[in-house]
């Protein structure tokens, strides 16, 4: 066939390679940005592929090596994530698509013996692609959100890619067994039906098994977490009553200022009032809300963002009692605070702030928590890439009440946007 012919085949091809880097990798580049690169390598491609047809040899080896190579160096380019992380989906998507490829040629090969070769390479091409992106339909709709969330280590992410890499070897030597007349036509489609089922299946497995392991190892930190915030909040909650105390003795200690006064002792007097007013101002608590844990969570984290040089400023209208459970606040509003707080000291500017706004309307508790972040904070699907135990503490909460939590960033500033219907 001549090789131009090949080359609308070729574009598409290559198009549904771009298709599939773009919806399965965290994207390092704007669409913009990536649609170039993605200009630059359909290019590449092609004039590999072209040039595949008419190499011979070990040249052609060589060649189809250069493909090989352009499309993983494509999938490192344009993707955030770690290094092992992008070889496992790019060798689990070449395992794939040499599958596929070679399903579809022997399916058309069995059904339609009579098509001519330019109708039987454009009939593979077009029915690949359509798999290939039915595969990545599926896969953004049941095992995406999974995969983004899994905290896994390099390692681990190796294993996970040493599975693809035995899949393709397998595929390897049945098309071996093929070249050597130890199976048909109808064996070797069949066999590689079943490798393909077969690897879908380990894949559901061991994913499911780390997700498994990953959401039990957060809930116990969750809890610890939780128990932590507590314990602060108890030392808040004795402070508050100190501070009250100090409060109710005000007529004592004005009682013994009058009788200094009597007796003419000012100095007595002003070194009395500078005494019982240190001590007053190390326990005082500011109000911030009128809900009681609200108030100390948020006392806790403007003493630490006072410690750090931060600007804190709340507003707060909600109501005395509210219908959330206090160990579910403070894993709200203690994890978010607690990450603005990293945020401002990651970004390293001179200026930093944190600016929380809660109020109620209706039967839903809003919270919007804007603070400076650091440039390099990236989101994906409103959620801060690679998201930490706090954020997972946070979701859980919000699934918790049928809220919901989402993140933007407007020029170097996060905000953070939580509802929970109560």
């Amino acid at each position: 066939m001549n090789p131009l012919y090949r080359i609308p085949a070729l574009i598409l091809t290559a198009f549904c390679h771009a298709v599939v880097a773009y919806h399965s990798l965290e994207q390092r580049y704007t669409k913009k940005k990536f649609l170039i690169y993605s200009i630059l390598y359909i290019v590449c491609f092609v004039g590999l592929s072209i040039c595949a047809y008419f190499a011979k040899g070990m040249a052609s080896l060589l060649v189809y090596v250069g493909v090989v190579i352009s499309l993983f160096l494509f999938f490192c380019i344009v993707s955030w994530d770690s290094f092992p992380k992008k070889c496992f989906i790019y060798i689990t998507y070449f395992g794939l698509w040499t599958v596929v490829d070679n399903i579809m040629n022997l399916t058309l090969h069995l059904f339609l013996p009579q098509i001519s070769e330019v109708a039987e390479y454009y009939m593979v091409v077009v029915l690949r692609n359509v798999c290939l992106l039915l595969l990545l339909f599926l896969y953004e709709k049941y095992v995406a959100a999974m995969i983004c969330s899994l905290t896994v280590s390099g390692k681990n992410w190796w294993r996970l890619a040493l599975i693809a890499v035995l899949f393709y070897v397998l595929q390897f030597v049945v098309y071996i067994w093929y070249l050597n007349n130890v199976m048909s036509y109808a064996f070797l489609l069949l066999s590689f039906v079943t490798l393909t089922i077969v690897m879908c299946a380990v894949y559901g497995v061991v994913l499911s098994y780390i997700d498994y392991m990953k959401k039990d190892a957060e809930s116990a930190l969750i809890r610890q977490n939780a128990e932590y915030l507590s314990k602060r909040l108890s030392v808040m909650q004795d402070e508050e009553a100190t501070y009250r105390r100090f409060r109710h003795d005000m007529r004592h200690h004005l009682v013994t200022i009058a009788e200094y006064a009597k007796t003419g002792d000012t100095s007595a007097i002003l070194s009395y009032i500078k005494e019982y007013d240190a001590e007053i101002s190390e326990t005082a608590v500011k109000q911030y809300s009128v809900n009681g844990t609200v108030n100390i969570i948020l006392s806790v984290y403007a003493g630490k963002t006072r410690e750090s040089g931060i600007d804190f400023s709340v507003r707060c209208n909600v109501p005395k009692e509210l219908k959330v459970r206090e160990i579910d606040l403070i894993a709200l509003l203690g994890n978010l605070i607690e990450n603005a707080l990293h945020g401002c000291q990651e970004s390293g500017k001179e200026n930093k702030s944190i600016k929380i706004y809660i109020r109620m309307q209706n039967s839903m508790l809003m919270i919007l928590c804007n603070n400076t972040c650091p440039s390099h904070l990236k989101l994906s699907n409103g959620l801060p890439v690679g998201k930490s135990i706090g954020i997972s503490s946070m979701l859980s909460v919000c699934q918790k009440y049928g809220g919901n939590l989402e993140y933007k960033i407007k020029e170097e500033n996060c905000s953070a946007y939580v509802v929970l219907h109560v």
